[in-house]
């Protein structure tokens, strides 16, 4: 990862979280390109204008098309078992002592979970976001520094599964993201749509001069959605090219073509044994093997504790806690 950011003059991706979108613009390209060197792996190709020699369906046998479909499912339900649910063996490790191997697989397991929960955002799948949500603990809480990120992915687990009613934590699921401009595939996070609108909100509000009083802040404020969708409304009438905004990011198509070539001199997910990297030696296929399920436990019978204390608990239901305890 770091040979890249250096190769690709990458100066802006840094641990500082102001640039996080710069960082997952790198990782999603650097991801993208590990998926395309693994299935060629897999497919035993040289480019990805070759014919697979190798795990290639036979669709030509298929009597119709739901068989292909089923064929095709199959052999992607191998890659993954190969690549991404890659059961742990002790006695015969998954990739054996290929330590860039491990590396890759790492890379690409973290990848596949930060695209499918990008995919679940702009979806809008409320339910599949609290699987991943509780999937997300896992890793924070075995990644040294996300402690606070574990606190958050725990506390919305318990929201939705303990402390809110069942209409309350409907809300808290599908609520989460929001369509502004409609379509499939165009929802985005609530708290990144709420920081537009403040903007937007705050630009009428610099706009009423001195009449500032708080009814008419109050007015402004519930206009300011409204008066946006108008604008937006006009500027689509008169075709009017809408600005660059500050998030946007030039093409990275030729950034992952010279990612690409660099894995395919490489080929990282070809086994080869005591392959290593010479800045680490030992690293692990799986980003949360560091996972220690009885720290675990206590560290989330610990906030249970703390997030409990600011709800009201009857004594009936403190009986009941206290009943199970000792049954356990």
């Amino acid at each position: 990862m770091r040979y890249f950011r250096e190769t690709l003059n990458r100066r802006n991706v840094t641990v500082d979280v102001k640039h996080y979108e710069d960082c997952e613009q790198l990782f999603l390209s650097i991801g993208k390109c590990f998926v395309v060197e693994a299935f060629l792996e897999f497919f035993e190709m040289d480019d990805e204008t070759q014919a697979p020699s190798k795990n290639a369906p036979n669709l030509a046998a298929s009597t119709s098309d739901d068989q292909k479909k089923i064929d095709i499912k199959n052999i992607l339900d191998k890659f993954l078992d190969q690549y991404i649910f890659v059961a742990e063996d002790e006695e015969d490790p998954p990739f054996g002592n290929d330590g860039i191997c491990c590396y890759s697989v790492n890379v690409l397991q973290s990848f596949m979970l930060l695209a499918d929960f990008k995919d679940a955002v702009s979806s809008g799948n409320g339910d599949y976001l609290s699987i991943l949500h509780k999937q997300l603990l896992i890793h924070f809480f075995s990644a040294t520094g996300f402690n606070d990120y574990a606190i958050e992915m725990l506390t919305n687990v318990m929201q939705t599964q303990i402390l809110l009613s069942e209409a309350e934590a409907h809300k808290c699921k599908w609520a989460s993201t929001v369509s502004w401009s409609g379509g499939e595939g165009k929802n985005v996070e609530i708290d990144l749509f709420q920081e537009n609108r403040n903007k937007d909100m705050k630009a009428m509000i610099k706009a009423m001069g001195a009449n500032k009083s708080e009814k008419a802040i109050n007015r402004a404020s519930k206009a300011a959605g409204g008066v946006k969708k108008i604008v937006e409304a006009y500027e689509k009438q008169v075709s009017l090219r809408r600005k660059s905004l500050s998030h946007t990011h030039k093409s990275s198509a030729a950034d992952e073509k010279m990612i690409m070539a660099d894995l395919r001199s490489l080929r990282p997910f070809k086994e080869v044994d005591g392959r290593r990297f010479e800045s680490f030696c030992d690293i692990s296929h799986n980003p949360t093997s560091s996972f220690d399920e009885d720290a675990f436990v206590t560290w989330v019978n610990r906030h249970k504790r703390n997030i409990l204390k600011h709800f009201p608990v009857s004594e009936d239901d403190s009986e009941e806690d206290a009943s199970s305890e000792n049954d356990e």
